[in-house]
């Protein structure tokens, strides 16, 4: 059986022979025997530092999958970094599900120092593209025209959305403002415009997906309207 030495037994004992331990002993793994013995380290250690404590470093400070397709292997790499001394830790990742997935990297150190680095894994639309801009053609007064924005998704998980209308102008409406992209399908997003007078306008929209480390998609539309166009 391996036996994990503890934290001041482990650096006083580096100090002393003055040689850098490898950072492969340093890291933590988080796997869980089959026979589900207790782990020392985990059990008796806490793990509350992220990124950076006063002797090492990991960049990134946490390893995000976002997005992923079944039975596919994917891998991110973690380097450790102290004064004179570096060391990559790779990550595969393997989902079998569509779920969240989360794990942690643990980092042995002196004292209180010990260090966590975040693994996240989740589902994501990674096919959804919806412009920054988009100009509707010269509309006549009176009349209307509308612009659909799709909103589609490729994976087997209903996300929900919201759109926000940011610059509102009178001249145009939007519907739906919230709503669900369906598994494997899509949903439209309708923007009308109709113009009460000569000159030109714009609203600006931003959609939101609720997914993971998610950012917004911010859309403006622009509309005009002249004399003599045709009906």
């Amino acid at each position: 059986m391996e036996v994990a030495h503890s934290a001041s037994e482990t650096f006083t004992d580096s100090q002393r022979k003055k040689t850098p331990l490898p950072l492969c002993q340093l890291v933590e793994d988080t796997k869980i025997s089959p026979s589900n013995v207790p782990h020392h380290l985990l059990e008796t250690q806490t793990y509350t530092k992220l990124q950076s404590n006063s002797a090492i470093h990991a960049e990134p400070s946490a390893l995000p999958f976002s997005g992923f397709k079944l039975g596919k292997d994917y891998q991110r790499t973690l380097h450790r970094l102290v004064p004179g001394l570096s060391y990559t830790v790779k990550v595969h990742f393997c989902p079998k599900e569509w779920r969240y997935f989360y794990d942690c990297i643990r980092v042995h150190c002196k004292g209180e120092e010990n260090l966590q680095v975040p693994v996240h894994a989740y589902p994501i639309i990674d096919d959804l593209h919806i412009p920054t801009h988009i100009t509707i053609p010269a509309v006549p007064l009176g009349q209307s025209v509308s612009h659909v924005i799709p909103l589609s998704c490729s994976c087997p998980i209903d996300f929900e959305f919201q759109v926000y209308i940011i610059q509102p102008h009178k001249a145009f409406s939007v519907q739906p403002l919230s709503g669900v992209i369906p598994a494997n399908g899509k949903v439209e997003v309708t923007v009308t415009f109709r113009p009460f007078q000569y000159d030109t306008s714009q609203v600006t929209l931003q959609v939101v997906i609720s997914q993971f480390n998610s950012k917004p998609y911010v859309c403006t539309l622009s509309g005009s309207s002249s004399p003599h166009l045709p009906l």
